[in-house]
């Protein structure tokens, strides 16, 4: 039997957090690409690179045809890099109220790939109950999950840095995790939940919804300049 645990954050849990999301994140950087390759933005850039090739070095016409993956590549590392800034940004500049955890349990000469093996999720207080053996056990932090206060009202929430392993997705963890959020605002009363995602964020999307969450607000977040662009989603979810 193999256990995900779902606790709260501890201190030394920042550099695991750090990579979980930062993977995540870049996870999304290769649908991104694929969005922006349609912007005419990107037919515009390829253009003006070959006339610049064309008219300032003397490139023969044919050659010019260089300048497209020229583009690409370009386009792909911009975006990469800002992606990357965004995972950091969200670790370290942003402040939680409360933070959790997914530990997966596992044996520690587990040689199977987590995709096709089926976790049972539990708290840290149910570990005792299940009859584990913790010492037994390799400890790996596959997903974690923050809320902070809303920055236009006070008794709203703002749920962030939600992010599950690649490896670990489709097991109920990303929804498990949500659920603690919610559960911990209308504990702590908070009337309502907020968060964005862009639209890359597919399963994110189902996820939500599934969790009780509506669309309040579409509108495009610059990844680098006009140019290159995200239709973002801000989501709701009364508690």
């Amino acid at each position: 039997m193999y256990y995900i645990v779902l606790r709260e954050y501890k201190q030394r849990d920042l550099a695991a957090i750090s990579e979980v999301v930062r993977n995540a994140y870049l996870s999304n950087v290769f649908s991104s690409w694929l969005n922006a390759l349609f912007n005419e933005i990107t037919f515009q850039l390829i253009i003006i690179l070959s006339a610049v090739l064309f008219i300032c070095f003397g490139v023969p016409l044919i050659y010019c045809a260089v300048s497209i993956p020229i583009v690409l590549i370009g386009l792909y590392v911009v975006i990469y890099s800002t992606i990357l800034l965004k995972s950091a940004q969200v670790i370290y500049e942003k402040k939680s109220l409360m933070c959790w955890v997914a530990e997966a349990y596992e044996p520690l000469f587990n040689i199977k790939n987590p995709k096709n093996c089926w976790y049972k999720i539990i708290t840290e207080n149910e570990i005792d109950a299940e009859a584990m053996k913790t010492d037994e056990c390799r400890k790996v932090i596959i997903g974690t999950v923050a809320v902070m206060r809303h920055f236009h009202s006070e008794n709203w929430g703002w749920l962030f840095r939600l992010a599950v392993d690649k490896r670990y997705r489709r097991k109920g963890i990303g929804m498990k995790l949500t659920q603690i959020v919610q559960n911990w605002c209308r504990e702590n009363h908070f009337n309502n939940i907020e968060l964005v995602m862009s639209e890359c964020q597919e399963g994110a999307r189902e996820l939500f919804n599934d969790a009780g969450f509506n669309v309040k607000q579409l509108y495009h977040k610059k990844l680098f300049t006009s140019a290159v662009s995200l239709q973002m989603f801000q989501l709701r979810c009364e508690v």
